[in-house]
C-alpha cells in the first residue's frame, strides 16, 4: 500500500490547493506517486513537489494529470485561477470590493472544497466555477444593471412553479453576486434603477423563504425589503413589501393586529389607487377578518377589491406569469378562501369559478382551492372522507408544495366541528401535516 503523505495546506496560496487536489485523488485511488508519474510520463520527484506546492504544474502535465485522474476540467481551471491570482498587478479598473469580509480569503476558503471533491466528481463544486467566472469577468467585464434586472424578473416567473426551497440557494447566491456588482457600479443616473432592483430582490427571497415556511427569517428578509424599497424612495414597492408580508403573515399565524397594520400602511402608500398592491392588501384584509370572524367586514373588502381589479390596467390584469401581474384568478382565488373560511353561502360557486380561472400548469394553487373545498364539505359531510381526500390532494403535489398549500390544509382540520376533532381521522391528518412541514 502506498505510504500517505504529509497533509498540505490549500489555504496558503492557490498553488498549494491545486497540489492539496491532486494529493487527494492520488490517495484516493490508492496510488503512489511513482505509479501516476509513470503513467503521465513525468519524473516522479517533481510530482511530489507539485503537490506540495512548491513548483507551478506545466500546462500539457496538468491536461495529462486531469485526463488521467478524470478530473473532467477541475485541475485545468485551477491552474488557470493559480497563474491569475498569483499576478503581482490587478487589473486597471478592477472594482475591491471588500465591505465586510476580505473577498480574496473567501474565495480561497470555497476553493477549499475542491480538495474534498473525489475523482467521480462529473463537474467542479459551483464555488469553483463562480470563482472561475470572477476570473472570466475580470477580463471580459461584469454583468451590466440590465442583465440583473433579467435575472430578477426570472426568479420573479419562477415563484409560482418551482418549489421555494430549491430556489433560494440559487437566488441567495445571485443576490450575493449582484450587491457586489452593485457596490462596484452602481452610480449617478443608474443609481435609482440599482436601487429600484436591489428592493425586488429582497422582495423575492423573503416570498420565497416565506413560501418555504422559513417564518422567522422571512420576517427579517421584509424588514430588509422594506428598507431597500425606501432607499429607492419607491412608494409602490413600499406598497407591494407591506401587502405581501400581510398575505404571508396570514400563513404563517401572525397576530391579526399586526396583519392589519401592515394592510394599513400598504393602503396609506398607494392612497387606494387601482393598482398589484392595493388589490393584495385588500385580499389580506379580507381573509383577516375571516379568521377573526367578521364576516360582513371581510366579504365588504372583497367588493373593494373587486372594484379596484376592474380599474386595474390591461397590462396588470392580462399578465398571468409575472409577479408583476394580478390576473382575475387572483381575485377568485381570495374569494374562494374567504368565502370558505366565512361560510358564505355562495362558497361553492366561488370555488368553481376560482377552479375554471386559474392557469394550467400551476399546480399548487389549483390545490389550494381544492382545499378551499374541503373546508367548506368539512362542516357538513363525512368528516374522515373529507379529510382523506384533502390529504391526496397535498401529497399528490411531491416536492412542489409549499407552506401555503401546507396552511391551508390545516385550515381543513380547524374547521372540523368541535364535537368531531377528538376522531382518530382527525387526530392522524394534524399529525401527518406536521411530519410533512419537517416539524419533531
Amino acid at each position: 500500500m502506498p505510504r500517505v503523505s504529509g497533509p498540505v495546506d490549500p489555504s496558503r496560496s492557490l498553488w498549494h490547493l491545486l497540489g492539496a487536489v491532486l494529493r487527494h485523488w492520488r490517495e484516493c485511488q490508492d496510488l503512489s506517486l511513482k505509479d501516476v508519474a509513470k503513467e503521465v510520463l513525468v519524473d516522479w520527484s517533481l510530482l511530489g513537489r507539485w503537490e506540495r506546492g512548491e513548483r507551478p504544474v506545466p500546462r500539457d502535465v496538468v491536461k495529462r494529470l486531469d485526463d488521467y485522474f478524470g478530473g473532467d476540467g477541475v485541475l485545468i481551471a485551477l491552474r488557470e485561477v493559480a497563474l491569475t491570482g498569483s499576478a503581482s498587478t490587478p487589473v486597471a479598473g478592477t472594482p475591491n470590493v471588500q465591505d465586510a469580509v476580505d473577498m480574496d480569503k473567501l474565495r480561497r476558503k470555497l476553493l477549499a472544497g475542491v480538495a474534498m471533491v473525489g475523482v467521480s466528481a462529473v463537474v467542479p463544486p459551483m464555488e469553483g466555477l463562480e470563482h472561475l467566472r470572477a476570473v472570466v469577468d475580470h477580463n471580459v467585464g461584469a454583468s451590466g444593471l440590465s442583465e440583473w434586472e433579467e435575472v430578477a424578473w426570472e426568479y420573479g416567473l419562477q415563484m409560482a412553479s418551482r418549489p421555494p426551497a430549491m430556489m433560494i440557494a440559487d437566488l441567495s447566491l445571485d443576490y450575493l453576486a449582484f450587491q457586489q456588482a452593485m457596490v462596484a457600479n452602481a452610480s449617478g443616473h443608474d443609481m435609482h434603477r440599482w436601487r429600484r432592483l436591489n428592493a425586488r430582490f429582497a422582495f423575492v427571497l423573503a416570498d420565497a423563504l416565506g413560501s418555504a415556511g422559513h417564518a422567522r427569517e422571512s420576517r427579517r428578509w421584509w424588514g430588509s425589503a422594506r428598507r431597500a424599497a425606501e432607499q429607492a424612495d419607491d412608494h409602490e414597492a413600499m406598497a407591494l413589501v407591506y401587502a405581501s408580508e400581510a398575505v404571508q403573515g396570514l400563513y404563517e399565524d401572525r397576530p391579526a393586529a399586526l396583519v392589519l397594520s401592515r394592510v394599513d400602511s400598504a393602503l396609506a402608500l398607494t392612497s387606494g389607487r387601482p393598482c398589484q398592491a392595493t388589490a393584495r392588501a385588500l385580499g389580506a384584509r379580507a381573509h383577516a377578518l375571516a379568521l377573526v370572524g367578521d364576516h360582513a367586514s371581510a366579504h365588504e373588502s372583497l367588493d373593494q377589491q373587486a372594484r379596484v381589479f376592474d380599474a386595474l390596467p390591461d397590462r396588470v390584469t392580462r399578465d398571468e406569469l409575472s409577479m408583476d401581474g394580478w390576473p382575475e384568478f387572483r381575485l377568485l382565488h381570495t374569494r374562494s378562501l374567504v368565502y370558505a373560511l366565512s361560510g358564505h353561502s355562495a362558497a361553492a360557486r366561488a370555488q368553481r369559478e376560482a377552479l375554471a380561472a386559474h392557469p394550467s400548469g400551476r399546480p399548487r394553487p389549483t390545490v389550494q382551492v381544492r382545499l378551499h373545498e374541503a373546508i367548506s364539505a368539512v362542516r357538513d359531510g363525512d368528516v374522515e372522507e373529507v379529510l382523506e381526500q384533502a390529504r391526496r390532494t397535498v401529497e399528490g403535489l411531491g416536492t412542489n408544495v409549499n407552506w401555503f398549500v401546507l396552511r391551508t390544509a390545516q385550515w381543513v382540520a380547524d374547521a372540523v366541528p368541535p364535537r368531531e376533532r377528538s376522531r382518530s381521522a382527525v387526530i392522524d391528518y394534524r399529525e401527518q401535516l406536521t411530519l410533512s412541514r419537517g416539524e419533531t
